[in-house]
Order: C-alpha cells, then sequence, then structure tokens
C-alpha cells in the first residue's frame, strides 16, 4: 500500500509541475504565449533553436490540420523557434 501511495503522489507532482509550467520571459514576443500553450496541449513545446526552419516548417505543415493558427501566426512560430541566420 505504502509503494502505491508514493507512486500516486509521484504522479501527481509531475502533473503539478508540468501544469505550472514557466511564462514566457518578459521580452518574448506574442508568440511565445501560443507556442506554450498550443503546442503544450499535446506534447512539450520544443526550445528555440532545437530544429532548422526546415525541420519545423515540416512539423507545421503537418500540425496544420490539429492547430487552427493563421498563416500570420505560423510564420511567426517559426521565426521564433528558428531565427533566420544573420
Amino acid at each position: 500500500m505504502r509503494a502505491l501511495g508514493l507512486a500516486s503522489a509521484v504522479l501527481l507532482l509531475g502533473s503539478l509541475a508540468s501544469a505550472c509550467a514557466p511564462a514566457a520571459a518578459p521580452d518574448a514576443p506574442p508568440i511565445a504565449a501560443v507556442h506554450r500553450h498550443q503546442c503544450g496541449k499535446c506534447h512539450a513545446p520544443p526550445s528555440p533553436g532545437s530544429h532548422s526552419r526546415e525541420e519545423f516548417a515540416d512539423a507545421f505543415g503537418r500540425h496544420q490540420k490539429r492547430v487552427h493558427l493563421t498563416q500570420e501566426e505560423w510564420q511567426a512560430m517559426i521565426d521564433y523557434l528558428a531565427p533566420r541566420a544573420n
């Protein structure tokens, strides 16, 4: 019984931690909040810079059937997650 109670507590704490995701930095663009909210519904939101522009564009092409954003929001998401090289 004790092991079951401990396992339940661990699961509860894990779910609370994910529900209390940190807010975007104050200087983050508005699309950062959309990123956290929309991407976080189904999986861990990818970190900015974690993939190339092409990889994000390909993935977002598949996500457009499920996640309803405007074309401008999709472009802003790509620009936020994979900024253009200088």
